[in-house]
């Protein structure tokens, strides 16, 4: 098969570290692996220059926006500037101009040779993948990742949010299949207009190739100081809502008993300066490392150290629609797991085989779960042994690209002679 695969949207870098850059670099290498000729549409390949960008299989086409774009949304900012205001506006017009933009370079580049479908990872504003794939008649796939109009109304403010929520209709009523992550979502984007035949479950995955289970890690463990003592480990953004601001007092109270506890937190996001004062307001600073943003390999590398690994995500004023990544990642490397049941974390995870689940923002269940691992090494070892198996069977991205082609050859048998 060729597929052109359309990542518009602005904040994932596709050479980058973030956890949406990992999903758009792993289904498209999943898909090569499976034998397919990709191309992987962007704008934006990194966000930070300095880092060493990310290898990606496939062919990459970096499609940045056009200088009419950058100059009118720099116009935009240094009006609101000059008002003393900031707003959104001006990132959603660059997005709807890019529309255009992006499309017009597509058919250009495939028009001629166009390939056997479409596949986009919904963005805000994006209209690109339905553009292309009507214009070549095409089908066009849609990968849904969260109730996006809705996600930035509430966590980042929209000047046009009625437009966000029609664009995101538009999108998902004209997508001959739509992905999506969690079966929240999925209802989610049947109530925004998406054919209810048309819409498949898939949840995030991992590369069992990278992600092995626990082998030997002296030698990671010397790269970052960690000793020979206990870990836990977080992997993830630095944000609210992935409830960091738990650890803490957990290493504050698992301190008492294990007083060579290390927490490692493996990410980069806006409350790491909070986070970091309040461990050494809590007497713990000697207890944590904070990584940074870093490679994928090195993710892969970090987590075997754990002795536990956690999700302690914050209880949401809204559904838990997401799949983390980092949940499936944890568990491929036989890691024993402690998470909020929040979503679909409840579904992947058989309380007390496969991880010890708790209701969010309970944080004396969260440190609880975690001190009776610390001190049941067996416990901890069927638990990681049982979570890899469950992962490895049934949530890699292999899997995941197989579903996505089965989809494809579904569609073209329900295709009609003209």
């Amino acid at each position: 098969m060729k597929i052109l695969y359309i990542c518009a949207d602005f904040g994932i870098p596709v050479l980058g570290t973030k956890g949406a850059s990992v999903h758009v670099r792993e289904m498209v290498s999943a898909l090569n692996r499976a034998g397919h000729s990709v191309v992987l549409a962007a704008p934006k390949l990194q966000k930070v220059l300095w880092e060493k960008p990310e290898e990606i299989a496939g062919r990459l086409l970096h499609l940045p926006p056009a200088p009419i774009s950058r100059e009118t949304m720099k116009c935009l900012m240094e009006f609101e500037d000059m008002l003393g205001e900031t707003s959104p506006l001006p990132g959603q017009i660059r997005r709807m101009l890019y529309n255009k933009e992006m499309s017009h370079q597509l058919l250009r580049h495939f028009t001629t040779h166009p390939p056997d479908f479409i596949y986009e990872r919904a963005a805000l504003f994006s209209t690109v993948g339905v553009m292309v794939a009507e214009a070549l008649a095409k089908p066009l796939i849609l990968e849904l990742n969260a109730p996006l109009a809705d996600e930035q109304s509430l966590y980042r403010g929209t000047s046009l949010g009625a437009l966000a929520k029609k664009t995101e209709q538009f999108v998902l009523s004209r997508s001959e299949a739509v992905l999506t992550v969690s079966s929240l979502l999925k209802n989610y984007a049947v109530s925004a207009g998406a054919k209810p035949t048309a819409v498949h479950v898939s949840p995030n995955g991992v590369n069992i190739q990278n992600f092995q289970t626990k082998t030997a890690t002296e030698e990671t463990k010397a790269t970052w100081g960690l000793g020979s003592g206990p870990i836990i480990g977080f992997v993830g953004g630095l944000r609210p809502w992935h409830g960091v601001m738990a650890l803490p007092k957990l290493a504050e109270q698992l301190n008492k008993n294990h007083p060579d506890l290390k927490i490692v937190i493996v990410g980069e996001g806006p409350l790491r300066m909070r986070l970091q004062n309040e461990f050494e307001a809590r007497g713990c600073s000697k207890n944590v490392l904070f990584t940074g943003a870093v490679s994928h390999e090195n993710v892969a590398a970090l987590i075997p150290t754990f002795d536990i690994a956690v999700a302690p995500y914050e209880k949401l004023d809204h559904d838990f629609y997401f799949s983390p990544l980092k949940l499936f990642e944890y568990m491929a490397c036989g890691v024993a797991v402690v998470a909020a049941e929040a979503g679909q974390i409840g579904e992947i995870i058989t309380q007390g085989r496969t991880g010890l689940l708790y209701a969010p923002g309970e944080t004396t269940t969260f440190i609880m779960h975690c001190e009776r691992l610390l001190s049941d090494p067996r416990l901890r070892k069927e638990m990681g042994q049982a979570a890899a198996k469950e992962v490895r069977s049934n949530y890699s991205w292999d899997h995941n690209a197989s579903r996505v082609i089965s989809i494809f050859k579904t569609l073209k048998k329900q295709e009609r002679p003209s």
